[in-house]
């Protein structure tokens, strides 16, 4: 996640234009390495890709997919309660949804891009497509719902101001959270590298939200955090976790022979039936009249 004012000494990084669309080398660089991914992956995970398209969209054309300036749909705490009392649940939606969708740059949309092609596929090769939809929209409203809590008291207890931030960093924490707790049981030895210190795996995304806050600047420490906070709730609530093996469960009496998502070749749909074993029969549908008289004949003499 990103504040969305743009201080002047970052002048050299192509911003995000409301009112046209956003063609660049870095947004050109990012459609290439996403269609690459799509057809060297042997599967084709739709929720990873299709939100991927839907941030590129965003930030290409905000006119038709994302109809808000920045200062219109960052998240705040302050705008957020405002919208509240004045019962304009539109704007509500918009803060707290739409800001997840929307990036400040083409630097900030390539890396968060990046990044969840590399999170996406493998949580929802874990999880499933319908089970990470619903973790994204669960970690959008529980990231949300931290940040309303903690923002005000870190502004009276240390004046830290959240400032108001857009961006799908917050999402990318949540999985990565659940990707660490799920390959690193509690007490497991393993360690990361990161910025060349050693840290717990288990635990490496908190050092990564500090490097990242003092890095970058503009990035927003507190939506990171709240981002890996949501992660570590997802794996708490019992609830949520029996919702996730009832859409298994269903999806596995739905299509017990389909693909978990679609084939090498992009198609979706039913394996192919493999051919018949040379030694098994084959079905009187299949044969002719002579090939039925032929085996009765070597079967009965």
């Amino acid at each position: 996640m990103f504040h969305a004012p743009r201080p002047h000494y970052h002048h050299r990084r192509r911003g995000r234009n409301d009112q046209g669309a956003n063609i660049s080398p870095m947004v050109i660089m990012l459609c290439a390495k996403v269609w690459q991914a799509y057809q060297d992956s042997p599967v084709k995970p739709p929720v990873t890709f299709g939100l991927a398209a839907y941030n590129i969209a965003a930030h290409v054309y905000p006119a038709l997919a994302m109809p808000f300036s920045l200062g219109q749909v960052c998240f705040s705490t302050s705008a957020f309660w405002a919208a509240w009392c004045a019962r304009d649940l539109a704007e509500v939606a918009v803060r707290t949804f739409g800001s997840v969708f929307t990036h400040a740059d083409d630097m900030h949309l390539y890396w968060n891009m990046g990044s969840l092609l590399v999170k996406g596929v493998l949580l929802e090769d874990r999880l499933g497509s319908e089970a990470l939809a619903v973790f994204v929209a669960f970690s959008i409203v529980a990231s949300s719902g931290i940040q309303l809590v903690l923002a005000p008291f870190l502004a009276r207890a240390f004046g830290y101001d959240c400032g108001c931030a857009v961006g799908f960093s917050g999402v990318l924490f949540a999985m990565k959270v659940v990707l660490n707790y799920g390959d690193h049981a509690a007490g497991s030895d393993a360690t990361s590298s990161v910025w060349g210190v050693r840290v717990a795996s288990r635990h490496a995304h908190w050092l990564e939200i500090l490097v990242s806050g003092y890095l970058s600047p503009r990035s927003s420490l507190i939506g990171h955090a709240c981002g890996a906070l949501a992660g570590m709730m997802w794996l708490q609530l019992p609830l949520l976790h029996a919702l996730i093996n009832s859409l298994k469960a269903g999806r596995a009496r739905r299509a017990p022979a389909r693909n978990r998502f679609t084939d090498g070749r992009g198609t979706a749909g039913r394996r192919p039936a493999p051919p018949p074993a040379e030694d098994q029969p084959i079905p009187p549908a299949n044969r002719d009249a002579d090939e039925v008289r032929r085996r009765r004949v070597a079967r009965f003499g």
